[in-house]
């Protein structure tokens, strides 16, 4: 990996934090895409043999205290999402944009769904969720993300 790659990976990590941190009004909390899934998607998908499991414990213990949440509940969600991703990399690459988006529509409603069981194994009062337009909103956005992240690879000649 050099330097250019290097430069690149921070910098979609910190573009990834700032988007998942950003304020939103709360009729529009729910529609906000995962975006750091999907930064952990792009890395894993382009890189599988250099970001793997590792990948989850820091940026899940990040995600643990930007949301104020349980620690180690993203980690847990994150690793499930790799081990996964790991699993399906190489038929991913073999898949159009429809299918690669229904992937990552049913990884980020996977991730969603244990984020949930784990809030309402520890907590008594539970509010109903939706688990559904996260997920939609990421997979709408896949394919953007996707498509950018090729056209800088190709610009820097690190595909």
């Amino acid at each position: 990996m050099n330097i250019r790659a290097l430069i690149l990976v921070a910098t979609g990590m910190f573009l990834a934090f700032v988007l998942e941190h950003l304020p939103m009004p709360d009729i529009l909390l729910w529609l906000q895409p995962a975006w750091v899934l999907l930064l952990v998607t792009l890395l894993v998908l382009h890189a599988p043999h250099i970001f793997g499991l590792w990948l989850a414990l820091p940026l899940g213990l990040m995600l643990d205290v930007e949301h104020n949440s349980l620690l180690g509940m993203h980690v847990l969600t994150l690793a499930v999402h790799i081990f996964v991703l790991q699993l399906l990399y190489r038929r991913m690459a073999m898949f159009n944009f429809l299918q690669q988006t229904a992937v990552v529509f049913l990884l980020v409603v996977l991730q969603q769904l244990l984020s949930y069981w784990a809030v309402a194994l520890v907590s008594e009062n539970m509010v109903p969720v939706s688990l559904w337009t996260p997920a939609l909103t990421s997979a709408l956005v896949w394919p953007w993300v996707y498509a950018l992240t090729h056209m800088a690879l190709a610009r820097l000649h690190l595909s």
